[in-house]
């Protein structure tokens, strides 16, 4: 197996050790300290792998750029917008469905290539969108009867708003993170990948636990209170980022991403035998259907 790959499927496990932990905690600390925790509890443990690092190796931090910046900016502020709406859909929808809607982070980067910038979609890809708006409709209407009112229902509710927001939010960061890491002035993948992991949870630590003290602070107290069940949140998310990055420093960020979709399928385990809750077959098809209108899309 290549390291990559390897990494890949290690972005997705944390991925989803991360956002189960999220979840369980949601009931005590609400959407944004849950959110929080994934952002506060990463700082140390961030700092902590990069400095080590840098000691073992001898090296400083390199000279970074206005561009990396910039870069590392949009992408600390849309990955804390996609997380207060990944956790918020959490009380809407299942454990797995919720993830499989963050999926569809793929599908509008495609959609947005088209529009903005002209590029005409392949046959398999345009055959990925629409089964995938197929699948998503399909997670919507799992739990409802499905009717003409059912469905307009769905496609303005407030579950839907927040799963193609937290998709919307993902492909951007993603895509700005990919940015930030390139303007790194050094070849080692080790470093870039965690003097960005780092970098961009000290902007996200400061910056969100700024507006939750102003906003949210109930929160924000709870988030210190429960301090041991939020510290495998902010363990495991260190983690994710590091291997995420590692893998897109290696090899193309598709093939990464197609392999990172074995998340779909960690997702249902925690679901089922975690969470105790019941996946319907009409779910289940979705999300296979999700999951490969995805690779379809990644692999055209």
């Amino acid at each position: 197996m290549e390291l990559w790959v390897l990494l890949a499927i290690l972005a997705a496990a944390t991925q989803a050790l991360r956002s189960a932990v999220q979840k369980k905690m949601t009931p005590q600390l609400g959407s944004y300290g849950a959110s929080y925790i994934r952002f506060s509890y990463s700082f140390p443990f961030a700092w902590a792998i990069v400095l080590a690092y840098m000691m073992l190796v001898n090296v400083g931090i390199p000279s970074l750029p206005p561009m990396f910046w910039f870069w590392i900016n949009i992408a600390a502020i849309t990955q804390i917008a996609f997380t207060i709406l990944l956790i918020m859909l959490f009380s809407h929808r299942s454990f797995a469905a919720a993830v499989a809607f963050s999926k569809t982070e793929v599908l509008q980067a495609a959609l947005f290539e088209a529009i903005i910038l002209g590029v005409v979609a392949s046959l398999q890809t345009a055959f990925a969108i629409t089964l995938g708006v197929v699948a998503t409709i399909m997670l919507s209407l799992a739990k409802s009867s499905v009717t003409s009112h059912s469905i307009m229902l769905t496609i303005f509710s407030k579950q839907t708003g927040f799963g193609l927001g937290a998709g919307a939010f993902l492909g951007f960061c993603t895509v700005a993170y990919g940015a930030a890491i390139k303007y790194i002035p050094t070849d080692d993948v080790m470093l870039n990948a965690g003097l960005t992991a780092a970098i961009a949870v000290t902007i996200q630590t400061l910056g969100f636990g700024a507006w939750m003290y102003v906003a949210k602070r109930h929160e924000l107290v709870a988030s210190f209170v429960y301090w041991r069940e939020s510290t495998m949140a902010g363990l495991w998310g260190t983690l994710c980022s590091l291997f995420w990055f590692a893998a897109f420093a290696m090899h193309a960020v598709a093939p990464v991403r197609a392999v990172g979709q074995i998340e779909l399928l960690m997702s249902i385990g925690f679901s089922y035998f975690y969470f105790k809750e019941k996946i319907s077959l009409t779910e289940l098809i979705a999300i296979a259907l999700l999951a490969l209108s995805i690779i379809l899309v990644l692999l055209a």
